[in-house]
């Protein structure tokens, strides 16, 4: 190993350049350690750098030399002391001290920025809970008006136009009013190859017979059920009883609709001057809807209206005029409170029905 002593040329020539003599091992170490004020050294601007004396040309050759320094250089002489502290010693220390901690792109900024985040997010989340709450409330109010009106409305009398006929658009039905649907022959698909009814109804009519199906029939709640049953009791009137067609005028489901059986204008298979209305199931069973019930009566009311019956016309069951059930007790016990309803048939001391125009027990029985 080679002394660096062995070469005091080489290791001493930037000294020598500088006008210093370069300082021994033991000179450096004592520097090192050595308490004092940090110095700069400002004589390196009179190195060969700057120094007009040496040639820009020269080349200076160092070789086996140790701290070799070429331009300006920062030694700190004394002990020096490296400390840890975290973010939070930092910030009490400048605060401490009168630092702006907005100075540079210090911590303080971004705490700052860290918490105008957290503030601008808790302002916007709060105006979005404020505006949701707003809306349900909204919603509830306008929910609760539509129901007060609903109501209301539902405890008035209706006063729709009551119509009837084919004077309607293609596949809508016409309606007798509060929603009680009338469904033409074509659309509940009567057949068209019928005998020809012969008998026709004499208007205005005297006489509501009311009946109903019967035989543990089920109340039907659709029109496309009820279409179904009428098409059956159709084809059953024809080929189990022999009748040229549907045995009433009308039928009336059990959610108030309308289906057109013989119509205003042919004789039912009960008596000629009646128009027939059947409930369509066995109310012997089962207790007839209110909308059944209305629907019925939206239906005489009709007729009265247009001159299909007298405005002082008699209602009965059927089961005043001959022995049966029909048209089931608990449709009886409700047209015994209408205020056309007919004693007639009751007992012996009532007389019969019909007896005022002439109609005798057998004209009940008709099969046409």
């Amino acid at each position: 190993m080679n002394d660096e002593n062995d070469h005091p040329t080489a290791n001493n020539a930037l000294w020598s350049l500088q006008g210093r003599e370069r300082p021994n091992p033991a000179q450096r170490l004592h520097n090192l350690t050595t308490a004092g004020a940090a110095t700069t050294t400002s004589s390196t601007s009179s190195s060969i750098f700057t120094n007009p004396a040496v040639p820009p040309s020269s080349v200076i050759n160092l070789s086996h030399s140790t701290d070799v320094v070429i331009g300006p250089m920062t030694q700190y002489q004394g002990p020096v002391s490296i400390y840890y502290m975290d973010y939070m010693e930092a910030h009490a220390m400048q605060t401490a001290a009168g630092i702006n901690s907005n100075h540079g792109n210090g911590s303080g900024s971004v705490n700052r920025g860290r918490e105008k985040s957290s503030s601008e997010l808790l302002t916007r989340n709060t105006i979005l809970l404020i505006t949701l709450i707003l809306l349900v409330l909204a919603t509830g109010v306008v929910v609760l008006y539509v129901e007060l009106n609903r109501s209301q409305l539902a405890l008035r009398p209706s006063n729709k136009a009551i119509y009837f006929g084919n004077n309607y658009d293609h596949d809508t039905f016409p309606n007798l009013g509060n929603g009680h649907l009338v469904i033409d022959r074509e659309q509940w698909g009567a057949a068209k190859t019928t005998p020809a009814l012969t008998i026709r109804l004499q208007r205005p009519i005297p006489y509501v017979v009311i009946t109903h199906v019967g035989v543990q029939s089920m109340p039907c709640e659709n029109i496309y059920k009820c279409s179904i049953k009428m098409r059956t009791i159709q084809d059953s009137a024809i080929a189990e009883k022999g009748l040229p067609d549907i045995q009433s005028n009308f039928y009336v489901s059990d959610e108030g609709n309308i289906y057109v059986g013989r119509g205003w204008d042919w004789a039912n298979t009960y008596a000629n001057q009646t128009l027939a209305v059947t409930f369509m199931g066995d109310y012997g069973r089962f207790r007839p809807s209110a909308k059944q019930l209305e629907g019925v009566q939206f239906l005489l009311a009709h007729a009265v209206a247009n001159n299909y019956l007298e405005v002082d016309y008699k209602l009965v069951g059927q089961n005043q005029t001959k022995t049966t059930k029909s048209p089931g007790v608990y449709v009886y016990q409700e047209i015994r409170k209408w205020p056309h309803f007919y004693g007639c048939g009751l007992d012996d001391e009532a007389p019969a029905c019909g007896i005022e125009l002439g109609m005798k027990p057998e004209s009940w029985m008709g099969k046409q």
